[in-house]
């Protein structure tokens, strides 16, 4: 069986308000348009001139996506989708300002060399995509501004209310699922390797409360929890990836790591303030304008005497502590 590319109609409750419209009779009969109608659209056309095809790599709607994971599979994707849709259709450009998106240009229904529209009904509209053009169209339509990307993407906001149809790519979803599981399970993977001294620093530059005490199976337990989130709820990172977070830690230089966790304990320990500037203070002295600026300093040979001065001063303020 062919695979099909589907989109479908977002499907809107109507107030019964004691008046008949016409929008609630249709929905009555579970339609948003009368039988036969539809929307024809067309490739969306950016402020810069470029369309958005669905095939560029460089769009300005990849740019924007937040989640790695996502953006890394929508780059390979669309590459991959480019190269494989110009040849079958004999070399011609499907790059965002070629003149094949320009409908204008079109001499007739049957003009291959040109874009054609695509008359969206109500209900599911399906693409076959063993059909050049019709993996074509799907590949525009998929990523047009009108259309969401998903019906719960329409569900959280990301659409206007007023948005018609939705994308239905159960494919696309179990990709970006399984690699983010991949990447967790290698993250996890990774951490369990870590001695338990490594391990708590990780933790703690990752926010979470750890102290010299906590037991192993505690921090494992943290950490694994939130990994599994995949993107920080609150904090300095928030809204980042766990696992590109916990990355950027895990495989730091073993000196690096042990610089960052001192001058994090050192401040949770009250031997550093922070002003809301970044700026970070001693006493009434100012030791850096930032905490990269302070991490440059004690991992520079020449200052190695105020690395060990610091790590005195923390282990005081631990055993004070106690």
């Amino acid at each position: 069986m062919a695979k099909l590319g589907k989109i479908s109609t977002i499907k809107k409750e109507y107030s019964n308000s004691g008046l008949q419209t016409m929008q609630g009779g249709l929905s009555q009969r579970g339609l948003t348009r009368i039988p036969g109608t539809g929307v024809f659209k067309f490739p969306y056309r950016e402020a810069d001139g470029r369309y958005r095809t669905g095939l560029d790599p460089l769009a300005s709607y990849i740019k924007r996506i937040s989640d790695p994971t996502e953006k890394e599979l929508e780059v390979e994707r669309v590459t991959e989708l480019k190269k494989k849709l110009e040849y079958e259709l004999g070399g011609i450009d499907l790059g965002p300002r070629s003149t094949f998106w320009n409908h204008s240009l079109s001499t007739s229904a049957d003009d291959s060399t040109h874009i054609q529209p695509v008359k969206l009904l109500d209900g599911d509209n399906f693409f076959d995509m063993s059909t050049t053009f019709q993996e074509l169209a799907f590949s525009w339509l998929r990523v047009h501004p009108t259309i969401a990307s998903s019906y719960q993407a329409w569900e959280r906001g990301d659409y206007p209310a007023d948005t018609q149809f939705y994308v239905v790519d159960d494919e696309i979803e179990n990709a970006v699922i399984f690699k983010k599981k991949q990447l967790i399970n290698k993250a996890i993977t990774k951490f369990d390797a870590m001695t338990p001294e490594k391990k708590r620093k990780v933790a703690r530059l990752l926010g979470l409360p750890v102290s010299d005490d906590s037991k192993e199976e505690v921090v494992y337990n943290q950490v694994d929890s939130l990994i599994k989130q995949t993107e920080f709820k609150s904090g300095k990172y928030q809204g980042l990836s766990t696992v590109e977070v916990f990355n950027r830690f895990a495989d730091m230089k073993e000196n690096i790591l042990h610089i960052k966790d001192l001058i994090k304990q050192a401040i949770q320990h009250s031997i550093y303030r922070v002003k809301p500037n970044g700026t970070i203070y001693e006493g009434e002295y100012e030791v850096a304008k930032d905490d990269d600026v302070l991490l440059k300093y004690l991992a520079d040979d020449d200052h190695q005497d105020d690395l060990l001065t610091l790590e005195q001063k923390l282990k005081v303020k631990k055993i004070a502590a106690v």
